[in-house]
């Protein structure tokens, strides 16, 4: 089923907002129209030129013009910017245009968005609100991201917000409760690899490998790599047999890998996703 004719908002333009709007502007979905805030205009700019959307002038008009507002700010920037959407609702004549809100800020609870609203709407109005974790990824396309929902956002709600993060991510839904462990593991995950590609990297230099082929080496292992975990074939495979299946007795990757077992590299990444985890919650 195509996604419906609506306009889609960005309260902030950063690396996460650019990734999805590029998800959307890529696809070339007919009938949607993009519109942006970012409350620095060099940013806002950027994002308008490079990606050919719409930008607006402030919270309100993104809030009075969209039919789905992307609240894509900083964790402390959360509550103002709802103030604001809240202020704007208030005004509304046209209580049918009131738009879903979808926030992919870490760490704050949609119990936290619905509260600051009801703080400031003078209507007890039925808010739709969305959370997402999306990752960087999304930029490539390759994101992954889980999502979550108020109990005012209906069947059909679900399956448009759902179909627009598709474009960027794969998406699945998933109780609000396993929401800081998402943030700890996909959504700093990228980073993580990132450290992990830099030391191949760097590891193939220090053998005399030019720095392009060493990143061409990595790039193309950690891309196939993680094919062959998803691949019909092996991805019911675990991930010890996929190991053991590289590694013969006495060989170079026995020898590569009591290395990393000797530095732990199982208890680092832990304890980096258990740090992550405990700073998610924490966010607001």
């Amino acid at each position: 089923m195509p996604i419906k004719k609506i306009s889609i908002g960005f309260i902030g333009a950063g690396n996460m907002a650019y990734g999805l709007i590029k998800g959307i502007t890529r696809s070339k979905s007919i009938g949607l129209k993009i519109f942006i805030y970012d409350t620095d205009p060099s940013r806002a700019d950027f994002v308008k030129n490079a990606l050919e959307v719409n930008s607006l002038n402030s919270i309100g008009e993104v809030v009075e013009n969209c039919d789905i507002v992307f609240i894509a700010v900083k964790p402390y920037s959360v509550e103002s910017v709802v103030e604001v959407a809240a202020g704007t609702l208030n005004k509304l004549k046209n209580r049918n245009n009131i738009p879903v809100f979808v926030s992919i800020a870490g760490g704050v609870k949609i119990d936290f968005i619905e509260n600051i609203f009801k703080k400031t709407l003078k209507n007890n109005l039925a808010l739709k609100i969305f959370r997402i974790m999306p990752n960087i990824n999304s930029l490539a396309g390759k994101g992954m991201g889980a999502m979550c929902y108020n109990a005012g956002t209906s069947e059909e709600d679900i399956a448009e917000v759902a179909k627009i993060i598709e474009l960027s991510s794969k998406i699945i839904l998933l109780d609000e409760k396993y929401f800081d462990a998402v943030t700890a593991l996909s959504g700093s995950g990228p980073a993580y690899i990132f450290l992990i590609a830099e030391g191949l990297i760097e590891a193939g230099v220090k053998l005399g490998l030019p720095k392009d082929t060493a990143k061409e080496l990595t790039v193309q292992t950690i891309l196939g790599s993680a094919e062959l975990l998803n691949s019909p074939e092996f991805s019911k495979t675990s991930t010890k047999d996929l190991k053991d299946m590289v590694t013969s007795p006495g060989g170079t990757t026995a020898y590569g890998l009591a290395k990393l077992e000797e530095g732990r590299i199982k208890y680092v990444l832990d304890s980096a996703v258990n740090a992550a985890y405990l700073r998610a919650k924490g966010l607001v």
